[in-house]
């Protein structure tokens, strides 16, 4: 399966509860981005009407690799459109309220897939749409993670400061990765002496951490301290990428519990477990099964917990009380996610011998790509 040959080949539609109206304090747009991120396109809409980033606001982060159509509201922004080199920004109105993740619904597909089997489609559709796909995270979530390389915040969570910093300055950026190698190329010939750096850091928070850590003697208070000038979205992100990881190992637990036939299918990280069919006595509870995310706090139902802290342990975190830091920002929020998702509006139509294009909807926080693999990924063995 060959997906994201070429950015037209996956296109991606924000659906939100927001719409233009004749007055508002927030002009409200519609981005239109290609071979770039959202982050990219925010950094530079910002340095282009002299704005912090963070008087951007937005649903979703969409990824590099596609044509993408999202909301983005700037308060007191332009009445006009913008465009810059990778985006398009087409002023739609006014709002009385920002864009935010709250206001997301989820997001439209339409992806052109290659060098697969359509014919596998006539019987895998009608299951998906009856049973749908295990509701896992996929790589894209997992940062510096996807090269073997571990998990800053599980690193802060153990108190590796060092460790944790390298990670999120070296392996991983809330930036294009290409527009940033200088940068970690240098990091990583001369970690911790970060000084002949400097003038290579691509953010304002980036340099302002490492003026800190050329300016006093490292030390793992040191490290800790300049935790706390990292970005906080970007250090929230962390910590929802670690907790992502352990909320998809405490499924294929979960699964694996319910005597489902499961099949692997390979990943950065290891492996997702996924289901054909569901026995009709079992649909029911699985359809309408939760599982939050980890948090130092939650309140589990004592099976559930006892998964998810089997997890933990492997890890090297005792218990769901340890899954906490002691770095400013760095917090676990949590929610509960549905184990299952089932995609809307799916249909597909056979492009050629070897290419199909499938369209669906799935709800915000679900991943496309997870799709495609249970479509297209099948086990060799007949079921």
């Amino acid at each position: 399966m060959k997906i994201k040959v070429q950015p037209e080949d996956f296109v991606v539609y924000e659906v939100a509860d927001i719409t233009p109206q004749k007055e508002g304090e927030f002009a409200l747009y519609r981005l239109f981005k290609r071979g770039a991120t959202t982050w990219d396109v925010i950094g530079a809409l910002a340095k282009r009407l002299r704005l912090r980033a963070q008087d951007i606001q937005y649903g979703g982060l969409k990824d590099r690799h596609a044509l993408s159509y999202q909301y983005v509201t700037i308060r007191k922004g332009p009445k006009k459109d913008l465009i810059g080199k990778n985006f398009r920004l087409e002023y739609l109105g006014q709002s009385p309220f920002p864009m935010s993740k709250a206001r997301l619904k989820g997001n439209f597909f339409r992806i052109l897939v290659r060098e697969v089997d359509p014919r596998v489609l006539e019987q895998e559709v009608p299951l998906v749409a009856r049973f749908g796909v295990a509701n896992y995270f996929d790589e894209q979530r997992f940062g510096s993670a996807r090269h073997g390389l571990g998990f800053a915040a599980r690193e802060l969570i153990l108190g590796h400061y060092e460790r944790a910093l390298y990670l999120l300055l070296v392996e991983g950026s809330q930036y294009e990765m290409k527009r940033t190698q200088a940068f970690r190329d240098c990091l990583r010939r001369n970690w911790p002496e970060v000084k002949p750096c400097l003038s290579l850091a691509p953010s304002p928070w980036e340099r302002r951490l490492l003026e800190f850590l050329a300016a006093h003697r490292l030390s793992k208070r040191t490290f800790k301290r300049a935790l706390g000038l990292v970005d906080r979205e970007y250090l929230l992100m962390l910590c929802h990428a670690y907790q992502a990881f352990v909320w998809n190992e405490t499924v294929k637990l979960y699964l694996q519990k319910q005597g489902l036939r499961l099949y692997p299918v390979p990943y950065v990280l290891g492996e997702h477990l996924f289901y054909r069919t569901v026995p009709e006595e079992r649909w029911p509870a699985l359809k309408e099964q939760k599982i939050p995310l980890p948090s130092p706090r939650l309140k589990l139902a004592p099976e559930i917990r006892a998964l998810m802290e089997e997890i933990l342990k492997k890890e090297g975190i005792p218990s769901l009380e340890k899954f906490r830091t002691l770095v400013k920002g760095a917090t676990f929020k949590t929610y509960p996610r549905e184990v299952v998702v089932i995609p809307e509006r799916l249909r597909y139509e056979i492009k050629g011998a070897r290419e199909v294009e499938v369209e669906f909807f799935l709800p915000k926080g679900s991943y496309a790509t997870v799709v495609l693999k249970r479509l297209f990924l099948l086990p060799k063995e007949d079921f």
